[in-house]
């Protein structure tokens, strides 16, 4: 499975696939050290204006590192970034994950 992280709207009650996608747009628009109760949720912001060929890898390792953390129900298999070469700097993260085993029956219908 494909998730583009981007700003989304929130839904309220969000179950299924959904409510995971929703899960992992929560904690890559978090910056760690946020969260009163939990200063480790979210993503560290130490990359920040470093050249975008040293802040890569720094990302790719705080995204997977946070994703199979904060939700285990997912591993991450890849990530690869949209727009990489946006003149405004953004840079998009596309992580592919599976479902580990035995958290499948949570999705099917």
């Amino acid at each position: 499975m494909e998730y583009l992280h981007n700003k989304k709207a929130i839904q309220i009650g969000a179950k299924g696939l959904q409510g995971l996608y929703q899960e992992i747009n929560t904690l890559l628009s978090t910056r760690k050290g946020t969260v009163p109760l939990d200063r480790d949720f979210g993503v560290s912001w130490d990359f920040i204006d470093s050249p975008i060929n040293e802040a890569r890898p720094l990302i790719v390792a705080e995204l997977v590192t946070q994703l199979e953390k904060y939700i285990p129900r997912i591993k991450v298999t890849g990530i690869d970034f949209e727009n990489q070469f946006n003149l405004n700097g953004k840079l998009f993260p596309k992580i592919t994950f599976e479902i580990r085993e035995e958290y499948k029956n949570e999705f099917i219908s």
